[in-house]
């Protein structure tokens, strides 16, 4: 489908992420069949990357247009913060176990713990102390990569089932980021993927998710 798009009518474009991820899992043999590799050659692993990122660039642009739709709440006032007490008493906070890692079944990905990430622009205070030699020494995430990149690829199946409470939460954190960096709204709008991947089908669908995120940030622009 290489039609233009109309930006402001996310359903369509909605509909052709979709049936990318339709392909890309075609292609992928979906979640538990990355999953289950113990090993990736360079090729195939590109592919999945590719496949991957693609999707996950179209939906961040996709998601920043729902969030731009969502109604601004209220800010709430310095009295009723000062007279709101704590969300949990000190007992019971003490009480709180340290989580225990999950065993995960690579055969059930709807089992998986997996987070979309949002990859919102970063704080230029944060970049530099990310690039401090303390956190760069931090020890390699020891999970095996073909998961990795299958718990990718479930968290998009979850975000294309049900997107709007995705939507909601980046709408918050980039709100929260704006007041402090305005120009986040517009730096989010026209992040370039970090792929070069296209879908052969729908070669068009990162220009026009982008459009619909340049018309977002136009809208986030106007109610912040």
């Amino acid at each position: 489908m290489n039609v233009i798009a109309d930006p402001t009518n996310l359903a369509p474009l909605w509909a052709r992420v979709r049936a990318i991820f339709a392909r890309a899992a075609g292609a992928l043999g979906g979640a538990a069949t990355i999953a289950a590799h113990t090993t990736l050659a360079r090729r195939r692993r590109r592919e999945i990357v590719g496949w991957i990122a693609l999707l996950e660039h179209l939906v961040r642009k996709l998601l920043f247009a729902e969030a731009a739709r969502v109604p601004r709440e209220p800010e709430p006032s310095r009295s009723a913060g000062l007279q709101a007490g704590p969300s949990t008493s000190p007992a019971a906070q003490a009480s709180v176990q340290p989580r225990s890692r999950r065993t995960i079944d690579p055969t059930a990905p709807k089992t998986w713990p997996v987070r979309f990430s949002y990859a919102p622009p970063r704080d230029p205070a944060g970049a530099r102390e990310a690039r401090s030699p303390r956190l760069q020494a931090r020890a390699p995430n020891k999970e095996e990569r073909p998961l990795r990149l299958a718990r990718r690829f479930e968290a998009l199946r979850r975000v294309l089932q049900n997107p709007q409470p995705y939507a909601l939460r980046l709408a918050h954190r980039l709100r929260r980021l704006a007041r402090r960096l305005p120009e986040t709204l517009m730096r989010y709008a026209l992040a370039p993927a970090r792929t070069n991947w296209v879908d052969p089908a729908d070669p068009l669908a990162g220009l026009h998710c982008s459009g619909a995120a340049l018309a977002g940030g136009a809208a986030h622009s106007d109610t912040s």
